[in-house]
Parts: structure tokens; sequence; C-alpha cells
């Protein structure tokens, strides 16, 4: 499994909560094909980390171009700044479950 981990900073962390609550709900069929999950971090209210995960390397670039695009239809004054662009191997992935 391929992660991969944006990063930004400024912008409008509400408009963000908002925008992020709208794609992922409302237009999901919007987002990347291939993508297996979405989780967004949030340090304060200018700097949050998006990590998208993948099966493998070849769908995680093939989903380049619409995040590049999603950019473009997501004003600045609201994302940010994108201030780093990562990608690993997910290692080791458990879920705790308390009985």
């Amino acid at each position: 499994m391929i992660a991969r981990l944006a990063t930004f900073e400024g912008g409008d962390a509400e408009e963000m909560r908002r925008i992020n609550n709208e794609l992922l709900v409302e237009r999901s069929s919007s987002l990347p094909d291939g993508l297996l999950r979405v989780m967004v971090l949030m340090r304060d209210d200018s700097r949050w980390s998006v990590i998208s995960f993948f099966d493998d390397e070849e769908t995680a670039r093939a989903a380049e171009a619409r995040f590049e695009e999603m950019g473009d239809e997501i004003p600045e004054s609201a994302r940010g700044r994108r201030v780093g662009l990562e990608t690993y191997e997910v290692a080791f992935d458990v879920e705790m479950v308390r009985a």
C-alpha cells in the first residue's frame, strides 16, 4: 500500500473542512481513481496534511494529474500553499479494536 502525504500552510481551515466534507462525502466520484482512503490531519488553523492511500505506486502516480486539477479547482485562499509532497510505502497498519 502507498501513502501520499501532501502538506499545506496558510489558507482557511474552516473552508477546507467544508470543502473536504463536500469532496469526500458528497462528491467522492470526483476523486482520483484508485483512491482507497483519505485522512486529513490538522495541526492548527494554518497547517494541515492530507494522507491519501492507494494499492500501489502505479495507481498513486496515475492519480497525480487529478490531484493537480483539484489544486486548481480549490482557491489557494482556502487550501493554502502546498509546502510538501512525499510518498511512503505503508510498512505496517493495524487498527486497534477494544473489547
